[in-house]
């Protein structure tokens, strides 16, 4: 059970089609939740809290035994990423802290740890986890090693070594033969090969003996969202759509469907179903995403409204999880024009992953700002890596015509158009 959640934990950026998304979790039996695969959201939620109360129930029982607090810790994270809700990974973190606090000295939930730890954007605590491992009397099984040799894959990744990272992901594939197949599938993506980045998902898929329903969903929002940074809108909602079919009511799924709908000029059809997202998550994303449906009407004094609320919950989160809420934080800064702001958590969020997408926001967060020299040196250090995203050719654009070369932003504008119209 411990290892299916660590599968599925590979980032709390799920909801943002720019960056990379967790590794795809399949269902697994739990001793706490029942059997058979959950056949929607709702269902999926009710077993896990039911597996949450039972599991905090036995660890309460065997307080001494740091098995049982990782064991109830797997389950709030099973439940955080059906939720997106940190108060959900706050409660795994406490759960890990008692499994430490009673574990013999060189022992404990080393991996559940690195997991939370990565999930939050915290890289090097997540890398010191994983170095706990390798003092063990007894090395860890060969499924074992290869989730930690992808793990390195992801933190180099995330470090901007992308070399190092795809290295990692042939140490973790000799291991166990296409465990980082989903993996390579992101880092395809985020590095201009969106065709391979398909392939490599029809692989990660294959490996699936008996796919659930929530497994095959999840492939399906995943092709979606490569069609979607393509600019293939009416292939991305099909997609969507047939995601939603198979595991019907999770709302990861309906919030790219909204910004399918508002990116066709549906907009109704978009602010009714992200109101209802809000209704039920409470996000700060989507609070600000109706805040810009408001602000696009000419009605500014509710987008401010909005922005507003969301400021509220974005501080919670920056308070609780700092370093896993710069990077959504930006985006709201960046709406709201307050560019000091914008700045201020870009630089946080590179310093934390400095990895491509958050140099390209840096890059914006500086010009914005005014600091157009050092937007154009940040963006160019892009341009030399293997990072190649529409949303990079974009930004160069923007800052090569900020610093008045005309010939090179129009170079830049042209590819980025061709890699996603809407760019």
């Amino acid at each position: 059970m411990a290892l299916a959640v660590l599968a599925g934990v590979w980032a709390l950026d799920v909801w943002n089609n720019a960056r990379p998304a967790p590794q795809p979790i399949d269902w697994q039996p739990s001793p706490f939740s029942g059997s058979g695969p959950p056949l929607g959201y709702a269902e999926a939620m009710r077993r896990s809290d039911t597996a949450i109360g039972n599991a905090q129930a036995a660890a309460r029982a065997g307080a001494d035994q740091w098995l049982m607090h990782e064991i109830h810790a797997s389950e709030l994270m099973a439940r955080a990423q059906l939720s997106g809700d940190y108060r959900d990974y706050a409660a795994a973190e406490a759960a890990l802290d008692r499994a430490f606090a009673v574990a013999v000295k060189g022992s404990g939930p080393h991996l559940m740890r690195a997991a939370l730890d990565f999930s939050m954007h915290r890289l090097a605590a997540a890398e010191a986890q994983l170095a706990a491992t390798d003092a063990y009397a007894v090395p860890p099984d060969p499924g074992d090693r290869a989730e930690i040799a992808a793990m390195r894959g992801d933190l180099a990744f995330y470090r901007g070594d992308y070399d190092q990272a795809w290295a990692l992901y042939d140490a973790a594939d000799r291991l166990v033969p296409g465990s980082a197949n989903f993996r390579r599938a992101i880092f395809a993506a985020r590095t201009g090969k969106v065709d391979l980045a398909d392939a490599y998902l029809a692989e990660a898929e294959k490996g699936y003996r008996s796919p659930t329903p929530q497994t095959r969903s999840y492939m399906q929002l995943q092709r979606g969202i490569l069609d979607l940074d393509r600019g293939q809108l009416d292939k991305a909602l099909a997609h969507f759509r047939e995601a939603d079919r198979l595991f019907p009511g999770r709302w990861l799924i309906e919030e790219h469907i909204a910004e399918v709908l508002n990116l066709q000029g549906k907009t109704a059809e978009a602010e009714t179903l992200y109101r209802a997202i809000v209704r039920r998550t409470g996000h700060p994303e989507f609070i600000d995403a109706l805040a810009g449906i408001a602000e696009a009407k000419g009605d500014k004094a509710e987008a401010d409204r909005l922005y507003a609320r969301s400021a509220k919950i974005w501080e919670e989160r920056l308070d609780l999880f700092p370093q896993a809420t710069y990077g959504h934080a930006i985006d709201h800064c960046m709406a709201k024009r307050d560019w000091p702001c914008a700045l201020r958590l870009a630089e946080a969020n590179h310093q934390a992953r400095p990895y491509g997408e958050a140099k390209i926001k840096l890059a914006a967060a500086l010009l914005a700002n005014g600091r157009i020299d050092d937007a154009r040196s940040l963006i160019e250090s892009v341009l030399a890596s293997r990072w190649r995203t529409p949303d990079l050719y974009a930004t160069a654009a923007d800052i090569y015509a900020a610093s008045g070369l005309s010939r090179k932003a129009e170079h830049y504008r042209a590819i980025a158009k061709s890699m996603n119209p809407l760019a």
